[in-house]
């Protein structure tokens, strides 16, 4: 018997505060910034975070749940995508400024302790 793929929502019913929830906690945004830097899919194998693999399959799971990836396995091993392209239609600019915000805080933050110095 083949496993059940996950159901991914459709971006038109899934609100912005269910998609700034999930992006709101570290992890699901460091996942979100890594299959952002690689376009296409990510095997799970190749999400390297110091966390059990229970926890990052939560993590995948708000993430799936909030429309921001999509999953699919292949045999015995699962793929993970960014639905950019979806999200961009969705909430135009979303996805892009959540990206470089962190970028700009660090620019921020360079110049913060430049002035303390």
């Amino acid at each position: 018997m083949a496993p059940r793929e996950p159901e991914h929502p459709r971006l038109d019913g899934v609100e912005l505060v269910t998609v700034l929830a999930a992006l709101a906690e570290p992890t699901r945004l460091k996942i979100v910034r890594m299959l952002a830097a690689r376009s296409g899919e990510r095997a799970w194998k190749d999400i390297d975070l110091p966390i059990a693999q229970s926890t990052l399959s939560h993590h995948l799971k708000i993430l799936r749940n909030a429309g921001l990836v999509q999953s699919r396995t292949e045999g015995t091993r699962c793929f993970i995508s960014l639905r950019d392209r979806d999200l961009e239609r969705r909430f135009p600019g979303l996805l892009e400024t959540v990206l470089s915000c962190r970028d700009a805080a660090t620019r921020q933050g360079a110049g913060l302790r430049d002035q303390v110095s």
